[in-house]
């Protein structure tokens, strides 16, 4: 019997004891003498159940997300960022405008260019498009003259992980963009694989295929050229050929603000 009585007892303190803690729960949400109740305000069939004397405020999604204006909030540094980021194109677009000599990097049935090149653009073969022949708004090949460098025509490939949206790289503790180079799916970067037919000499691999996207249409690097055109050239294939449509901001005045003005 008392074993009994006590296993009762517990049983007792214990539903108490549950019952104290789910009230204390409770208290941290609703206030005791509040009762919930439904109504409806503003949102359509949609119930909203608040307790009594509170407010109620539905969230209704922006029509407009200004996703740049969002992002300068949450990123103390983020108009030196963005003028980073488009340094290059945008030098590549301030050149082109003044020598008349277009450069692009694109898959050739587009109307835009993926990317801005200019003399600093890194070429398939590691050196830059300084580093290759002289060149005009109608050349079609222009081979690297570096020593020992079998390149034949220059092929502009990302230099920097951002070039391809992967900023993460920048975030990794004692990262040096210096070091980073464009990978095949075979793991090995296009410096390890042969200028002209493309084949790595580390692997059997038979021709460079990029493990990464293209950031502006997401197709691989093997789809795409460089172009180098004359304002004649782009004019006479429905290609922007000015500064501002060149450098394709004027979707994004909000962008080009960023990087101009501040």
């Amino acid at each position: 019997m008392n074993s009994k009585s006590s296993k009762a007892n517990s049983g007792v303190v214990a539903k108490k004891s549950s019952a104290k803690a789910r009230a204390a729960s409770s208290k941290a949400v609703v206030p005791r003498s509040s009762h919930v109740i439904a109504q409806r305000k503003g949102v359509g069939e949609q119930v909203i159940l608040a307790p009594k004397g509170y407010t109620m405020r539905p969230v209704v999604p922006a029509k407009n997300y200004d996703v740049v204006s969002f992002a300068r909030a949450m990123n103390d540094d983020f108009a030196p960022r963005v003028q980073k980021l488009f340094h290059p194109e945008t030098e590549a677009a301030l050149i082109a405008s003044k020598t008349g000599v277009y450069i692009g990097w694109r898959c050739p049935e587009f109307k835009h260019d993926c990317q801005r090149v200019s003399d600093m653009s890194k070429c398939f073969c590691g050196h830059l498009l300084g580093e290759h022949s002289s060149y005009t708004g109608k050349s079609v090949r222009v081979p690297c003259r570096e020593a020992g460098c079998g390149c034949k025509a220059f092929a502009w490939i990302p230099s920097r992980p951002e070039d391809i949206g992967e900023f993460w790289f920048q975030r990794r503790r004692n990262f040096d963009s210096s070091t980073w180079r464009a990978k095949c799916r075979c793991k090995h970067t296009h410096q390890q694989h042969d200028p002209v037919h493309l084949r790595c000499k580390g692997c059997p691999c038979s021709r460079f295929e990029s493990n990464f996207l293209c950031a502006a249409c997401d197709r691989h690097w093997e789809d795409h050229e460089t172009f180098f055109e004359t304002e004649a050239i782009r004019k006479q294939n429905g290609l922007p050929y000015d500064f501002s449509d060149f450098l394709n901001f004027t979707p994004f005045f909000a962008i080009s603000q960023t990087v101009f003005l501040s």
